[in-house]
């Protein structure tokens, strides 16, 4: 699969102590996150990633992450996830994002299009869970309308299975804040 690039909330924001908190109670162990593009190859430099995000972040705005609802899917990486607004700041990062890094010959428009920001809780497959259980177990109040700007930035080899990926960067986004 290839490296995805992560954002993280501001890292001792309530935020994310509330997300660590919700997914730990679903019996994961992931970095609470918004995918912004996956398929990376893994042949990219890193540090040309930690260039090319300084370049970025000195002369676009912070991606503002917009918690809206909690939703079900079908899909083992949203099985249960808090969708996020389509902000115009996430949109120009991941639009950037796929058009630098992700060296597909897919139409970005299109993907643009397609691209669903959410923040995965559980990863499981459907048969695997009780929906109704598992959210109730969720306190909706810590989670739902909640924004934060920033944040970190983390690429992660993806391309093994799930206990095999690891960190191989972590970038802090300047003058990050949530609320």
């Amino acid at each position: 699969m290839g490296y995805s690039l992560w954002l993280l909330p501001p890292k001792n924001s309530k935020i994310i102590t509330s997300l660590i908190s919700t997914i730990e109670s679903l019996g994961c162990s992931f970095a609470p996150h918004v995918t912004i593009v996956s398929k990376i190859p893994l042949s990219t430099s890193i540090d040309d990633i930690k260039s090319v995000l300084t370049t970025y972040f000195s002369g676009h705005s912070l991606p503002e992450v917009y918690i809206k609802t909690l939703d079900t899917g079908s899909e083992f990486f949203k099985r249960i996830f808090l969708r996020c607004q389509k902000t115009d700041s996430l949109v120009s990062l991941a639009r950037f994002s796929n058009q630098t890094f992700a060296n597909n010959n897919e139409n970005v428009d299109k993907w643009i299009e397609h691209y669903d920001p959410h923040i995965s809780l559980i990863y499981a497959e459907e048969k695997d869970c009780n929906d109704k259980e598992l959210i109730n177990r969720i306190d909706h109040s810590t989670l739902i309308d909640k924004i934060w700007q920033g944040g970190k930035i983390q690429l992660v080899d993806t391309s093994g299975t799930l206990s095999e990926w690891k960190t191989v960067l972590d970038f802090d986004i300047p003058n990050s804040i949530s609320s």
